[in-house]
């Protein structure tokens, strides 16, 4: 399923001003692009002076625009150089009349570039991906408390599936449910800490949708990242091996086939990713079983195939460890 987006006219005329105020100088043309996750407006202006790309959320759905100024935050402070659009600015504004925000709109570069290729899968479009992960990986994430540690975060559902046992595990291949205790050790919390820790910048939402693919005046084509409300401090690996389930589950090929295409840095250790595709399994299991979040109903399913994708990879590791 893809979401289809509200338009620029489908914007109160308020909002719409602001924006052209901040812009300094009216709209000419809009696109509107359609599909991800969030509701709300992902739209690319066209004025004098350039295009614009803006995402505008209402306040009434309280995750987009959660999401919406926390990537204001961290898109302002990426290290220069980070293969992503600029950030430009940020509008919160209230309802006419009003005192509290209703509306957040945040502003960046708009990137001339195409969405990866994925159906089906180009492989050299899949490789501009993952080199794109390696490349976000080489900066350091700025210290200061914008990018929180990754490590900081511990993921609980491994331990929560072993405790809970939901019925829907039953519609999963039967090993997830009989190996729930040693999917569970393998991402105990200190594991998931010894792993994940590391000074690196993580996109933390690195996929074909989060990317475009750009051609240098050469006729060199790479991919930048977009979309970076996740961005956290870690592990050189999280955003290469992130993708992968999404990958495959996408009709892309199996994850160790991809990384056998673009290695993982020298000095990854093969430990800390099985314990990266154990938590990503047990999330993506356990998320998928869960009611959808207002304002994304089609989430749940894509945390399915994820799942899906997940359990052949971690019984591959698990085996060859």
């Amino acid at each position: 399923m893809t979401r289809v987006r509200p338009t620029w006219p489908d914007l109160p005329a308020h909002v719409r001003d602001a924006v052209v105020a901040e812009l300094g100088g009216p709209v000419t043309g809009w696109t509107s692009h359609d599909g991800g996750y969030s509701p709300g407006w992902a739209l690319t202006l066209e004025t004098a002076d350039g295009n614009v790309f803006v995402k505008v959320a209402s306040t009434e759905h309280e995750v987009a625009a959660r999401l919406h100024r926390r990537e204001a935050q961290r898109a302002a402070a990426l290290p220069g150089g980070v293969p992503a659009p600029a950030f430009r600015w940020i509008l919160e504004l209230p309802e006419p009349g009003g005192a509290e925000p209703a509306w957040v709109v945040i502003a960046s570069d708009a990137v001339r570039g195409r969405a990866p290729r994925t159906e089906p899968w180009d492989l050299e479009d899949l490789d501009r991906l993952q080199h794109l992960a390696r490349r976000i990986a080489r900066y350091e994430a700025p210290d200061g408390g914008t990018f929180p540690a990754f490590a900081d975060h511990t993921w609980p559902e491994a331990a929560l599936l072993a405790a809970e046992r939901p019925a829907g595990l039953a519609t999963y291949d039967p090993w997830l449910a009989e190996n729930l205790g040693r999917i569970a050790g393998i991402a105990a919390p200190e594991r998931q800490f010894e792993a994940f820790a590391g000074p690196h910048l993580v996109h933390g939402d690195l996929r074909a949708d989060n990317a475009l693919v750009v051609r240098h005046a050469d006729g060199v084509e790479e991919a930048v990242a977009v979309d970076w409300p996740h961005a956290v401090r870690g592990a050189e690996f999280l955003d290469q091996t992130g993708m992968l389930a999404g990958v495959h589950a996408g009709g892309g090929p199996a994850p160790e086939e991809v990384l056998e295409r673009t290695p993982l840095a020298v000095g990854v250790d093969p430990e800390a990713v099985t314990v990266w595709v154990a938590v990503l399994t047990a999330y993506f299991a356990r998320s998928s079983l869960l009611e959808p979040p207002p304002g994304i109903p089609h989430l749940r399913a894509f945390q399915r195939v994820q799942a899906e994708a997940c359990i052949p990879w971690l019984r591959y590791r698990i085996r060859e460890s």
